[in-house]
């Protein structure tokens, strides 16, 4: 992967400065080179830097990921992360190909296979199927009880004998 700040330079990415402060949900479609402090979620679908003055509290999702700076937080990309000698993760690293250079501080996993993303990305969604699933459950268990009550029996004259 080429130097992302020449990238930055070639394809005019936007820059995050070391000033910026952001809360909550940041989403971009162009390259981005992010300097300051980001909370919350990043969802991108492009090429990704956050630089020796990033620092990221969030969850990231870029097609290229490269970290120069301290995140706390998972990285999943589509493509390849790089981290730098500079970096501090402490977090989860989900993609086909992972650079870690050496004097990076990371604290995690790495899973390079994407079963893992997978399985994660279907938990955000199975709470509300496992909801639903269990509420049927529920109704079909109390219709077999009503079905299965023995009907009360009567004591014929024969057995009264």
């Amino acid at each position: 992967m080429s130097n992302p700040y020449e990238t930055a330079k070639e394809k005019s990415a936007s820059v995050l400065g070391p000033t910026l402060k952001f809360k909550g949900k940041l989403t971009a479609e162009e390259d981005l080179l992010i300097q300051g402090e980001i909370q919350g979620s990043i969802k991108h679908t492009s090429r990704l830097t956050i630089g020796k003055e990033g620092k990221i509290k969030a969850d990231v999702t870029a097609e290229y990921i490269a970290v120069e700076g301290s995140v706390k937080g998972d990285l999943k990309s589509s493509q390849s992360v790089t981290i730098h000698e500079s970096a501090d993760i402490d977090g989860n690293i989900y993609s086909p190909t992972v650079s870690l250079l050496e004097g990076a501080k990371f604290n995690g996993t790495i899973d390079m296979t994407g079963k893992a993303q997978s399985a994660s990305e279907e938990k955000s969604v199975a709470p509300d199927a496992a909801a639903s699933e269990k509420s049927s459950a529920k109704r079909s268990a109390s219709a077999e009880r009503t079905a299965r009550k023995p009907a009360k029996s009567r004591k014929s004259s024969a057995d009264a004998a």
